[in-house]
């Protein structure tokens, strides 16, 4: 009797990842819990929009048939470009990011990594992407945290439970469940819980 092969977990569909990002957004998010704050308010901020663009455009560019990545390619790009120079949010549309995705502040964000985890929060000036030598993208575990201004560069990895403090520049790999501050970047706490941030994900269904 040969021994059950575990099969791989389903990856959630695009309406499940952005009820995920919304939820999770609507539950650590809004400060006055009203229905307009919650569904209205979030529903239109620019943040908001960058992460429903740029699901569709992962979406679209993990298609198997060329036909349909074609298609829903271009239907991607007519609607990136008018909500990228509305944000000032861009997001490489082939980065898989996980589940609980939240842009808190919007503008002048870039994220172009390898992959990243779960429930990732950044801020308003984040820059995630290739350093001067341009040999590779940032690597990103779960429950990753970037305030404003932070930069991720280079071919570096955050393990889970990262806090990347407001202007910090990280340009080397980061041991999971860290704070890191300052320019260049050091660890400045260590074994902080994975709901130092919120990071509670949101339920999928």
């Amino acid at each position: 009797m040969q021994p059950a092969v575990e099969l791989p977990a389903p990856q959630p569909g695009l309406f499940a990842l952005i009820r995920s990002d919304i939820r999770r957004k609507q539950e650590h998010y809004v400060l006055v819990n009203r229905f307009f704050n919650k569904w209205i308010k979030i529903g239109m901020q620019h943040g908001t929009l960058a992460v429903v663009v740029y699901r569709f455009g992962h979406w679209a560019f993990t298609r198997k048939s060329s036909l349909a990545r074609a298609l829903f390619g271009a239907l991607y790009r007519s609607w990136a470009l008018p909500v990228t120079w509305l944000s000032r949010v861009y997001i490489n549309p082939r980065t898989p990011i996980g589940s609980g995705f939240v842009i808190h502040n919007f503008s002048a964000v870039f994220v172009d990594a390898v992959s990243i985890g779960e429930n990732f929060t950044i801020n308003q000036g984040v820059t995630i992407g290739p350093d001067y030598k341009h040999d590779g993208v940032p690597t990103l575990g779960d429950n990753v945290f970037l305030g404003s201004g932070a930069a991720v560069l280079g071919n570096v990895t955050l393990g889970n439970n990262v806090v990347v403090a407001a202007n910090c520049l990280v340009g080397r790999s980061i041991a999971s469940s860290s704070v890191v501050a300052g320019v260049p970047g050091i660890v400045v706490m260590k074994d902080i819980p994975a709901d130092y941030v919120g990071s509670v994900p949101a339920h999928m269904k």
